[in-house]
């Protein structure tokens, strides 16, 4: 029972998998938009209910988005951004690493 694999071995032999890093990132693109739409619907004090009917939405689907479970189309996030009356506003932004 020696061939016991720890957590950072594993991410690692995950991490150099063809389009894992790819993956990743639109993992966490997923959830860093659902964090936002949560403290968003949070301030507004609504139900996960209510922003769907103001988005147009199912409740199930801003479950799943705010959880990060879903990569949101333009329009998704246009419909969003509409609900809690602001403008969806995409950038492109040199990476926080670039001195």
């Amino acid at each position: 029972m020696t061939d016991r694999v720890d957590w950072n071995d594993l991410r690692d032999r995950r991490m150099a998998e063809p389009g894992a890093t790819e993956a990743y990132e639109a993992a966490r693109i997923a959830f860093e938009l659902g964090e936002e739409v949560r403290h968003l619907r949070e301030r507004h004090g609504w139900s996960q209910a209510q922003l769907a009917r103001a988005a147009g939405m199912t409740q199930s689907a801003v479950a799943r988005f705010e959880a990060g479970g879903t990569v949101p189309t333009l329009p998704v996030l246009e419909r969003l951004a509409r609900a809690f009356d602001l403008k969806l506003d995409v950038r492109f932004t040199p990476p926080a690493d670039a001195a």
